[in-house]
Order: C-alpha cells, then sequence, then structure tokens
C-alpha cells in the first residue's frame, strides 16, 4: 500500500511538474496542484481499502 500512495503522489507531481515546464509560468502551480491531488488520491484509495 505504500508504494502505492508513493507512487500515485509521485505521478501526479511528475505530471504537475511537466506542467509547469510548458506553460513557463514563475510560481509553479502545477507542481503543487499535483502534489495536492495526489496526497488526496492517496488518502481516499487508503480509506477504501480499509473499509473492505
Amino acid at each position: 500500500m505504500a508504494f502505492t500512495m508513493a507512487g500515485s503522489i509521485g505521478i501526479a507531481v511528475w505530471l504537475g511538474r511537466r506542467w509547469d515546464e510548458n506553460s513557463g509560468r514563475e510560481l509553479p502551480f502545477g507542481t503543487l496542484l499535483g502534489g495536492v491531488l495526489g496526497t488526496v488520491l492517496a488518502i481516499w484509495m487508503v480509506i477504501k481499502e480499509l473499509s473492505k
């Protein structure tokens, strides 16, 4: 479960960084958004798994 959480957060942050690189913004909004969404997704997956 820990590897799944790390993977989902890592992929979301990676996608956010790519978005930041392509958009050329000074504020890393994509990385921030990717980190938050990846963390929310990881927590949701843990809750879903533990409620079984």
